[in-house]
């Protein structure tokens, strides 16, 4: 056998069938394929109440802090509306840039950072150590 024989091979479309498909046939075949479709997802819906019953006896429970902005580690405001990492950083800048108290009753305050940092070289200088 060589080549030029396998080429020449013509293939031929087979006849078609000339008998009309039932109408019928095709229906009873689609409802035949919904009732088995909606008999599966009727059972799977069973068995979910099932598990959630066996899971949760005491029914669904809210959760206790909706309406915060924040639910565990999810936050769940708005990223344009949340601020809070704006105020906190304008705390940390005040409080190193400003005067205030850290315990009044004992007389400690806390200084500027800038002053402070003066502050340690100079008694570093003048050789008071800490």
């Amino acid at each position: 056998m060589s080549g030029e024989e396998n080429a020449k091979v013509e293939w031929k479309t087979p006849e078609r069938d000339q008998r009309p498909v039932s109408g019928w046939r095709v229906s009873g075949v689609i409802a035949a394929a919904l009732i088995i479709f909606t008999f599966f997802v009727v059972g799977a819906w069973a068995q979910l109440q099932q598990r959630q019953k066996h899971l949760s006896p005491a029914g669904p429970s809210q959760p206790q802090q909706l309406g915060k902005a924040e639910l565990n580690i999810v936050n769940t405001g708005l990223f344009q509306l949340d601020t809070r990492a704006e105020d906190e950083k304008a705390e940390q800048h005040r409080r190193l840039h400003g005067y205030g108290w850290v315990d009044r009753d004992a007389g400690v305050v806390h200084l500027p950072i800038e002053r402070a940092i003066e502050r340690v070289v100079e008694q570093r200088r003048d050789g008071g150590g800490r």
